[in-house]
């Protein structure tokens, strides 16, 4: 290659960059081309599993399936906030599931952040992970007979209170995005759409709580959720109790 083709190559490089941004897991350097197209294939190519203000499509590469989530352009104020001090939501997406995965949780494998700039202001983002296998989530326990609610709830109680004292809050903590599944004789928990998640030290039980209230279920299933919680935290159980249905009650 000569000087001149080089210096062509790294200037299209640079220009690029201007208007793209990729963080990749290395262990996936191999999907850099394709990931450089994301936006086209997005458009062109999958299976849609969610439309809203957000749009989230299952994608098939290099025997793969992608699970790929594109995030609403963000509002001016937002975007104000991401170049002062907040990162984008894609990008706290594709970095919360390795600090999980760091600690022993479970949670999709992120694959890439990709960004795209148009003009100065407009940008669209995606966040690309593993598509999870896992078959059930929480919202489908509630379907399922009471002894096998028990079973998954003790499961269930034993990981939200590791989570809790290993110092991870999920703020979005609803039933759709806990999957599960049975490994043998285990329970597994993955979580997903953590891009909101504080991560820090030991949350309190009253924040435990609180935050176990974002589930969906009848009286039942609250009550000997929170037996086991309370349980697994070494807490009073009426406290635990009083202030997960405080909290039922202010979601109303």
């Amino acid at each position: 290659m000569s000087f001149m083709q080089r210096r062509t190559m790294l200037i299209l490089k640079s220009v690029q960059n201007l208007f793209m941004k990729i963080i990749l897991n290395p262990k996936y350097e191999r999907l850099r081309a394709y990931m450089t197209k994301l936006e086209e294939h997005f458009e062109n190519e999958g299976h849609e599993i969610h439309s809203g203000r957000n749009v989230i499509k299952t994608l098939k590469v290099d025997g793969l399936t992608l699970c790929v989530k594109r995030y609403a352009p963000p509002t001016l104020q937002r975007r104000l906030q991401q170049m002062i001090y907040k990162s984008s939501k894609g990008k706290q997406a594709y970095w919360r599931p390795m600090q999980l995965r760091e600690r022993g949780f479970e949670s999709p494998e992120s694959i890439a952040y990709v960004m795209y700039r148009h003009g100065l202001w407009k940008q669209t983002t995606y966040f690309v992970c593993l598509l999870s296998n896992y078959r059930y989530n929480m919202l489908t326990l509630t379907g399922e007979s009471t002894d096998e609610q028990h079973n998954v709830l003790t499961a269930f109680a034993r990981f939200a209170a590791h989570l809790h004292e290993g110092g991870f809050l999920h703020r979005d903590f609803s039933s759709t995005n806990i999957l599960y599944d049975k490994i043998g004789e285990r329970y597994h928990f993955s979580l997903i759409d953590t891009n909101n998640m504080k991560c820090g030290t030991s949350v309190s039980i009253e924040a435990g709580c609180k935050n176990l209230a974002q589930l969906t279920g009848n009286d039942q299933f609250f009550a000997f959720l929170t037996e086991r919680y309370a349980e697994e935290r070494k807490a009073d159980p009426e406290r635990c109790a009083k202030l997960i249905n405080e909290a039922r009650k202010n979601m109303v």
